[in-house]
């Protein structure tokens, strides 16, 4: 299965593990999927955390251009 870096990606497939884990799977599976669960977790809390901070700035700023230093990224 193709893996995509977007957030409705992400999500699709921590959705997905929680089902095999609802499966009762072997202890081993589980561990292994609990640990791709938890970097997922992570992993999209940060995206969100980083969208709250871009929205945060933008409003503040109104329609003014954004400093990429504000955003706490570099590549814009």
């Amino acid at each position: 299965m193709e893996k995509k870096n977007t957030l409705s990606a992400k999500m699709k497939h921590l959705e997905e593990i929680v089902e095999k884990l609802n499966g009762n799977p072997e202890v081993e599976e589980a561990v292994k999927l609990y640990e791709e669960g938890v970097k997922l977790s992570v992993s999209i809390k940060t995206y969100l955390e980083e969208a709250q901070t871009k929205i945060r700035v933008l409003t503040e700023e109104g329609e003014k251009s954004v400093d990429a230093d504000k955003l706490g990224r570099k590549d814009f």
